[in-house]
Formats: C-alpha cells, sequence, structure tokens
C-alpha cells in the first residue's frame, strides 16, 4: 500500500500494525487457505472502529472484520486490513433478567457470556463446539448453532438489535425497534417477495440448520428485522461492534443416553428412529474420531468411561434430553437398538464425554502423518430423516476414489461434519479434493439442502453458490450487497462475485482486483505449507516421540483451530496474560511456519526477528502438548529452532551461564555466606542486569549452608550406627529407592530432600542417592543447549542403568523419585526426545515423589498414620506435572492427612518458568502470567497452606505474596507421628 493510505489508516487513533509479523499471524485462519493481508487494526471502541474503517474505505483498502479467527472455509482472512474485534470488545452490560436479555461487545467469548449468565439461571443457547474462544460476532456473522439447534435453533433466533459499523463509516443500530436504514429495509422486502416463490421451491421446510449467504428467507418471515440479513453475511455488509441477545433458562435437568453401534450406517437409522423422542441433541462420533483419543492424557477419563479399550465399537451416538429426563431415557433404552446403551445424567461424566465430541476437528487433524481429513464438504446439511441416504451418497462419491473419511457431527439436525482424508502436498490428491467438493455439491443440491449450514460461505463454497442458490435468488443478494456496500469494502470475493471492477483511481495492488473481478475458487489461496514444501535449514535432532516423529509433522499439526485462545487450562499462559496473537500456540506456530517458508527477514529464517518474538516469549511449560487436541509442541519445536541457531552461531555467553545451573550450585554452596551477601549487594545485582541480563527486580535463591548430599551421608553413618533406631522408625521394610537429588534440593533447598527422606524411612523404604549424577539437563535443555543436555542425559542414564548392577540386593527395577517435576519430565520425556539410548527403561522407573506415596497409600491405607490436625491447603501443580498425569491425586494425597481440606489450584503456569521469569526483558511479563496464581493464593482463607512443589513457583509464590509456600514433602514429613 502507498503510504498515503497507511498515513490515513494510522491517523485515526486507532491501533494499526502493518509490521510483517502482524501480517503473517492474521494471514490464516482454521481453514486450510492463507492470505496475507496489509495491516490489521485493533479498535477499543465503536469510534475508532468507525474511523479505521472510514479511512481504510476513503483509501480503497478492502476491510475484513475478524473475530477469533476460527472459520474453517477462509471467511476470517483477506488482503485488505483485518479489523479484529476479539482482543478489546469483551463489554457485557445491560443484563434484563425480567425481559431475558443482555448486550455484548463484538469480542465477547461464548464462554465467557455464558460463566456471566450463570449464576442468575441463564444461558445463550447456540452453543458451538469453540464455546472457550469463538467470539458473540463472529457467530452472529456466520449464523453459528451448534449441537442444541433442535433446542435453540441458530444464533439469529437469539439477535434483538445490532450495531454495526457501515462501509462508510456510520454506525447504526438494527433490528425491530430501531428506525435505522428504513429504504434499504422497504427495498430489501420487496426484492425479496418477488422471489418467494424461487426461495420455495429450492428451499423447502424442514432444515434445521442456515441456508447459505444472506438470511433471506428468514427476512421474509420477519421483513422488519435486518438482523436476519446480517446474521449470516460473513462480514461481507457490515463491520459488528455489539449486539443484544435474548437470553434462555438453564435447562432444569439434563441425561445422555449413549449408543453404541457397529457400524455408521446403523447410527444414522437409529437416529431417524430416535426424533420422535425430541431430544436436544442427537451428536454422532465415529471411530476415527475416537482413535485419536488414544494415549492422550486429556482424554484419558473420557475413554474409561466408555469403555472404548475393553468394549470398541465403530460409531456412538450422544442422545441428550433436557425435559422428562429420566422418562425418556427409560423408553430410549426399551427400543434396544445398538450394540450397548449407557446411560449418564452425572454433570461431570456427561462433560467428559461433550470434551471429546467438541474437540473432534483437532483430534482428528492431529492424526499422524501429512494426509489428513480436512474441511471443505463438513458444512452440508440435509433433513435429519434424509440423513441414511445422504451417507451413502457421499460413500458413493468417495469409494471409487479410495477416501477414508470421518462422520461425526449434529446427527439430530442433518448436518455430518464429514472430512475425507486427504494429503493436499499431493497433486493427485488435490485433483480428489476439488472432484468430491463437485459431486457433494451436486449431492446437496439434489437433497435440497444446504451447503453451507453454519460454518459459513466462505472461500471453500463461494465458486458454488450460483449451483446452490440460483441466479435470481444469488441476483437478489448481490443488490443487497450493492445497498449496503456499493464500492465493495467489506470482505471482497465472499459469498460471491460482485461483478464489478474497483473504481476509477483505486491503487490497491493488482491482485486484489483480479480477485474482485473472478469468483473465488476452492482450490486457490490454500496454505502455502500445501503448495510449497517446507525446507528445514538445519538437520533436526530430537525424535517427537509423541506420534509425529519430525519438526515438521508436528509443526503442520497446528491447524488454526484456536484452542489455545482460551482463559482456562494451562494452555498458553503468555495470551491468557496478553491476548496477543503472537503469545498463542497457534501464533508461534505460524510464524515458525512463515519463517520455514522464507518470507521473513530476507531469506534466513532463523535470524529473523519475527522468529525471536514467537520463541523468546513461549514458556516451554509443555502445556500445549495435552491440552492441544492435535497434540503440538511447542517447547520441543522451540529447542530444536535454538539450537539449530546455536550451532550454527554459537552459544551467547548468557544461555551458556543459565545452561550450568549446577555448577553454579556447587560454586556457591563452597562459600554460601559470601555468595549470599554478593547477591543481596545491589551493585552486584544491577551489573547481572547489564551484564547477563538477569534483573535486579527478582530476588535469587539463596545457597544452602549445608548440601543435600552432604547432610545425606551423615545421615546414613548414623542409620547405620544405629540401626534399631532405624527399625523403630520403619513399619514395613519395603525395599530400596533411590531419590535423585536435583539441583535446587542439593544446592537450595536440601530442607524438601530431608523432608522427603523422613517420609520414605517412616514408610519403610532404604533410601540412597545416585552418587556421581549430574544435573538433569532441564536448564540446558531450556536454552536450546540440546548438545549439553544429551551429554548429561547420556551420563545420567548410563549412570542409573549400571548402579546396581553389581548388587544382588538391589534390582535394575529400584524405582527412581523426583522432587521436582521439571527434572522428572526431562528424564520421562525428554531423554527420549533426545535419542539417548536406554532412556524408555529408565523413564519406566521414574516416578513423582508425591505420586509413587499416593499409589503405596492407595494400595496399603493403613501403612502408616498420620497426625492429626485441622488445616486447609491449596495445591498449585506444577506444569511439567499436569502434562503428563492428572493432578487430582494430589488433593487426595494431602486429604490423607486426618483433618486436612484440600484444594487443587485451576491455575496455569506460574511465569517464572525456570529462568525466564528472572530474565530483566522478561519479568514484566512474568508477573502478567503469574496474576492468576496470585489472586487465587491471595484469595485463600487466613492460614491456608500453600503447596507448590516446582522450585520455580514456590520462588514466584514467595516473591509476589506473603505466602511461603511448601513441598508435599515437607507436609506429609510435618504430618509424621
Amino acid at each position: 500500500m502507498t503510504s498515503v493510505q497507511e498515513r490515513k489508516i494510522r491517523q485515526t487513533g486507532c491501533d494499526v500494525r502493518f509490521d510483517n509479523l502482524t501480517r503473517q499471524l492474521y494471514a490464516t485462519d482454521a481453514s486450510i487457505y492463507q492470505v496475507e493481508p496489509i495491516g490489521v487494526a485493533f479498535p477499543k471502541g465503536a469510534e475508532e472502529a468507525s474511523a479505521v474503517i472510514r479511512a481504510a474505505a476513503d483509501a480503497g483498502v478492502p476491510v475484513t472484520p475478524r473475530g477469533a479467527g476460527t472459520s474453517l472455509v477462509g471467511n476470517a482472512i483477506g488482503e485488505g486490513l483485518i479489523v479484529e474485534f476479539s482482543r478489546h470488545n469483551r463489554q457485557i452490560s445491560d443484563l434484563d433478567l425480567e425481559k431475558g436479555k443482555v448486550r455484548v461487545g463484538a469480542g465477547v467469548v461464548l464462554d465467557q457470556l455464558n460463566d456471566f449468565l450463570r449464576p442468575h439461571g441463564f444461558c445463550f443457547g447456540p452453543d458451538v463446539a469453540t464455546s472457550s474462544r469463538a467470539t458473540l460476532g463472529g457467530m452472529i456473522a456466520n449464523n453459528s448453532s451448534g449441537a442444541r439447534c433442535p433446542v435453540y435453533g441458530t444464533t439469529a433466533d437469539h439477535v434483538m438489535s445490532l450495531e454495526v459499523v457501515m462501509a462508510d463509516g456510520r454506525t447504526e443500530k438494527i433490528g425491530p425497534m430501531h428506525q435505522s436504514l428504513c429504504s434499504e429495509r422497504v427495498e430489501i422486502e420487496n426484492l425479496i417477495r418477488a422471489r418467494s416463490a424461487e426461495m420455495a421451491e429450492r428451499w423447502p421446510p424442514g432444515l434445521i440448520k442456515r441456508w447459505p449467504g444472506y438470511g433471506i428467507e428468514r427476512f421474509l418471515r420477519a421483513p422488519n428485522d435486518l438482523t436476519n440479513i446480517f446474521a449470516g453475511s460473513e462480514g461481507t455488509l457490515a463491520a459488528i461492534f455489539s449486539a443484544e441477545l435474548k437470553i434462555s433458562p438453564l435447562p432444569s435437568e439434563k441425561g445422555l443416553g449413549l449408543i453404541f453401534f457397529p457400524s455408521v450406517d446403523e447410527a444414522m437409522q437409529a437416529t431417524v428412529e430416535l426424533l420422535d423422542l425430541k431430544p436436544a441433541a442427537i451428536e454422532h462420533i465415529d471411530r476415527p474420531l475416537l482413535d485419536q483419543t488414544k494415549g492422550q492424557l486429556h482424554f484419558q477419563a473420557a475413554r474409561d468411561l466408555l469403555e472404548l479399550d475393553t468394549r470398541p465399537c465403530e460409531s456412538i451416538l450422544i442422545v441428550e434430553f433436557y425435559d422428562d429426563v429420566a422418562e425418556r431415557l427409560s423408553i430410549l433404552q426399551s427400543r434396544k437398538i445398538g450394540l450397548r446403551v449407557k446411560i449418564l445424567t452425572e454433570p461431570a461424566q456427561m462433560n467428559l464425554v461433550w470434551s471429546v465430541r467438541k474437540s473432534g476437528l483437532s483430534l482428528l487433524t492431529g492424526c499422524i502423518g501429512p494426509a489428513k481429513p480436512v474441511a471443505f464438504i463438513e458444512d452440508a446439511a440435509v433433513r435429519p430423516n434424509q440423513l441414511p441416504e445422504y451417507v451413502r451418497g457421499l460413500r458413493s462419491i468417495m469409494q471409487p476414489l479410495g477416501l477414508q473419511a470421518s462422520y461425526y457431527g449434529h446427527a439430530a439436525s442433518g448436518l455430518l461434519h464429514v472430512r475425507p482424508v486427504l494429503d493436499l502436498h499431493d497433486a493427485n490428491d488435490l485433483k480428489k479434493f476439488r472432484q468430491v467438493a463437485n459431486q457433494t455439491s451436486a449431492l446437496v443440491r439434489q437433497f435440497k439442502g444446504s451447503l453451507s449450514a453454519e460454518h459459513g460461505v466462505g472461500i471453500a463454497r463461494t465458486e458454488y453458490m450460483r449451483d446452490q442458490l440460483g441466479d435470481e435468488l444469488l441476483e437478489v443478494m448481490r443488490q443487497i450487497k450493492r445497498m449496503f456496500d456499493p464500492k465493495n469494502i467489506f470482505n471482497p470475493g465472499k459469498i460471491f462475485e460482485v461483478g464489478s471492477a474497483p473504481p476509477a483511481g483505486r491503487t490497491f495492488r493488482a491482485g486484489l482486483a483480479k480477485q474482485r473481478g473472478l469468483p473465488t475458487r476452492i482450490d486457490n489461496h490454500l496454505r502455502e505449507n500445501f503448495t510449497r514444501t517446507l525446507e528445514l535449514p538445519f538437520r533436526p535432532v530430537l525424535a517427537f516421540t509423541f506420534k509425529d516423529r519430525s519438526f515438521i509433522g508436528n509443526l503442520e499439526q497446528c491447524n488454526g483451530c484456536g484452542g489455545c485462545l482460551k482463559n482456562t487450562g494451562i494452555m498458553c499462559p503468555t495470551f491468557m496474560a496478553t491476548h496477543e496473537e503472537i503469545m498463542s500456540t497457534r501464533g508461534r506456530a505460524n510464524i515458525i511456519r512463515a519463517a520455514l517458508e522464507l518470507r521473513v527477514n530476507g531469506h534466513d529464517p532463523l535470524c529473523s526477528a519475527e522468529l525471536d518474538a514467537a520463541l523468546s516469549n513461549c514458556l516451554s511449560c509443555k502445556g500445549c502438548t495435552p491440552e492441544c487436541p492435535s497434540n503440538v509442541n511447542l517447547s520441543l519445536l522451540k529447542a530444536e529452532l535454538m539450537y539449530a541457531r546455536y550451532r550454527r552461531d554459537g552459544l551467547p555467553l548468557r544461555e551458556r551461564f543459565l545452561s550450568n545451573v549446577d555448577l553454579l550450585g556447587k560454586i556457591g554452596c563452597a562459600m554460601p555466606a559470601l555468595a549470599n551477601g554478593l547477591l543481596n549487594y545491589r551493585p552486584v545485582r544491577l551489573a547481572m542486569e547489564k551484564t547477563i541480563g538477569l534483573s535486579a527486580r527478582r530476588s535469587m535463591p539463596h545457597y544452602a549452608e549445608e548440601r543435600f548430599d552432604k547432610w545425606f551421608v551423615k545421615h546414613c553413618r548414623a542409620s547405620v550406627s544405629d540401626a534399631m533406631a532405624f527399625r523403630r522408625n520403619a513399619l514395613q521394610k519395603r525395599g530400596p529407592v533411590i531419590l535423585w537429588d536435583d539441583t535446587f534440593v542439593r544446592y537450595y533447598e536440601p530442607h524438601i530432600g530431608i523432608a522427603a527422606v523422613k517420609v520414605l524411612e517412616a514408610l519403610g523404604f532404604e533410601v540412597s542417592l545416585a552418587k556421581n549424577r549430574r544435573c538433569c539437563g532441564r536448564p540446558a535443555f531450556s536454552q536450546g543447549n540440546l548438545d549439553a543436555a544429551a551429554k548429561v542425559g547420556k551420563h545420567n542414564v548410563d549412570l542409573l542403568s549400571s548402579l546396581y548392577a553389581a548388587s544382588p540386593a538391589r534390582t535394575s527395577s529400584t524405582p527412581i523419585l523426583f522432587l521436582e517435576p521439571s527434572c522428572w519430565s526431562m528424564f520421562v520425556e525428554d531423554y527420549r526426545e533426545l535419542k539417548i539410548e536406554n532412556a524408555e527403561k529408565i523413564a519406566d522407573r521414574c516416578f513423582l515423589f508425591e505420586k509413587f506415596v499416593d499409589d503405596l497409600l492407595a494400595q496399603e491405607p493403613n501403612a502408616f498414620h498420620f497426625n492429626e490436625r485441622s488445616a486447609k491447603i491449596a495445591i498449585h501443580p506444577h506444569c511439567h506435572a499436569k502434562s503428563i498425569m492428572n493432578p487430582a491425586f494430589m488433593r487426595r494425597l494431602a486429604e490423607r492427612l486426618p483433618g486436612r481440606k484440600a484444594t487443587v489450584l485451576d491455575t496455569a503456569c506460574c511465569g517464572m518458568a525456570g529462568a525466564f521469569g528472572a530474565l530483566a526483558e522478561k519479568y514484566d511479563l512474568s508477573i502478567q502470567v503469574a496474576q492468576d496464581l496470585i489472586d487465587k493464593i491471595e484469595n485463600q482463607a487466613r492460614g491456608t497452606e500453600i503447596i507448590a512443589s516446582g522450585t520455580s513457583c514456590r520462588h514466584q509464590i514467595s516473591d509476589l505474596t506473603n505466602s511461603r509456600p511448601k513441598h508435599m514433602a515437607e507436609l506429609l514429613a510435618e504430618a509424621l507421628p
């Protein structure tokens, strides 16, 4: 764009970014498409939105309104200016329970709204699967619906009025109670009434979901309400800034009937047979989707509930009822449908099942290999009683092409998200892609169904609109577009080709002019990694063992679904703190991909500032690995890229320094008084900040007067000299265990190791340390210093493999217990990533200390009796522990202590993340990330004991609160008699 155009847009005062980083971040959404914009605007209010849209229009720059960017069809990307409404416009106001309404900003997320409404006994009915990040503005623009469409209908059914920004910058309020746009409303009514017969012929009744394009059939039923035209318009008519919405009472009861089938065909027929029971939802999930939950921590509880490992099936119907639940579930059972039936009425169990269904897209696209289930015919809907025949028609398209597909989705509404498995990197599969799209469009037309029933038209289906709508209805929509957007400013090239050339004098680049003159094709604008294979400028060294076994494979698992754009759980803590796209897992994956496509900073992706922005703020917390259903592992991608850079350019001083925390501990403990005095001396701290970048605002851990390993030698001598005392303390001789004295226990917090020894010996274990052990390598690994991490890892694995070979009293199965979760995760996960021989065998022997103790007490509840004392306990689990196991056991363990009541805090990363929070340039972000944890700790009742097993977590909590957190080992040791 020209400097004049850019200046006009910047002068609005809106936050507008034209830098390369932002353009790459917003070049994709959750679809298979990629279109680089010229810039992105982030308006804070209606005035800023109005000003920036008017300035863009005056400058001849197209505008694409955007919410969370979760579009599956490419309607949230465009070549002009992206106007992003999700960052700032999150206000909820004007709640009126008597009238059942509320006002929301376009950026309010559905889960956010429902969390606000739930205490009042209300909800917003349409429930899209992406509820954790889908914005209300985006849901209105797409006229979204969801699983419970039979009860709630579509989003348009709940819109009372809209505040929109028009193409000329005017802000208008539209709806039955507003008199704005009267002449346009009358003209649209005349246009539509003249085509009512054509609409009746093409769109016969019975379809529960939406029709493609503008809601002209809805407007025909309510001609005084223009919201029906704007709902579903996909940002092609105006930008939605806020909305007044109807809200619905929460159902008084719910129940699920799960019916298991040997085939999809039987499930489809059963759906038709169940419609007379008037369910709130019938959702279908099939074997390809269910198989993707195998080995996934986040879904293991659901797999166990569904008995998928012991009683497998090909297909499941999830049948939900709201009213007369017991009676309807009883009728459902009596019909003897399927292989078996399982009834659920407990909310926690029902939520487990829904979690699998809602993660369907990401689970499917997380399959191994370049061939993925692709979303392009996934939004077609027919009448529910047509489903069996429609599925047979789809299979007749797939089978001659040798294609497998997943069939899941809203069976009660006649909409299945069918995703054929294709490798879009392959030219032959691209031909199949088009062939399936063409034939499916014809099949849907045959059933007089809707090709875009809830996801929209976007790029993927624009070329099929003439076939779906016919010339007469298409012309009605063209005329509506011309009324509201005569210069084709809003989201051009989506839904249909307007047919007019760009206005004279427009200086916008020729590529867009071409797009405006031609319809968008389904196989145009594909992501560059499909059309041009990504080439790595380095040789990867990590194994990516979970499933992908390659750097590119794991990177391409990110499908843009936006599961990381949420405010709960452990992914992604930096996004939760800042709401910046680059701080999300998706944003980082997009920038890594953009860098590798050689579109950043010339032709050296490893040296790009954009890549630095993506990697340097990643906490390597591992939260993305379990919570992203596709299992994108940013911590590994980051380590690999940092290592590639250091291998080529050398390891900087600071990274070398931070890789050797164990050596620093050894030096500091040689003269602890002197070392601690220097760490407390402000001039020294300021010098450290200037030289190696360690923040002077951050406290430094103090060295212990006596190292833990030194204490342990003395302790063992005392035990040998007083064997009777050992026998008195031991309830039962249980054999040996190795306690891994990590760097921080050894040099900084020996009291934690001492507490652990006390507990283990009280339980009857013979405790030893691994003599001559080295640091686990976590500090080096987190710095990308993979050579150093691999070297110490190999030493440790060899040591533990041979440590007891010469002693017949001990075996190679001796448990190895860890007090530091990040050290434990190094042994059980990252040594395998470093391809260290025998790492797998050692990993099988490694246990987190508190899990080992809890497992023992679960098997032998009376193995030991703790002192009784009334106390409240709040537990903050470490991110690495939560990435590998469910932390719920920590509460159970704490409550084994008589009189204690424990809570596991729903918190993400503490923000310290090893050395991250100690860096001067990351200190402020570290505090931002910690805020949720700090708020939850400060809201605990007075006297609550805080438990945090990670040394970084304890450091952060001690720095930012008045609490003095303990390790779980300390809590247990203090409860010993």
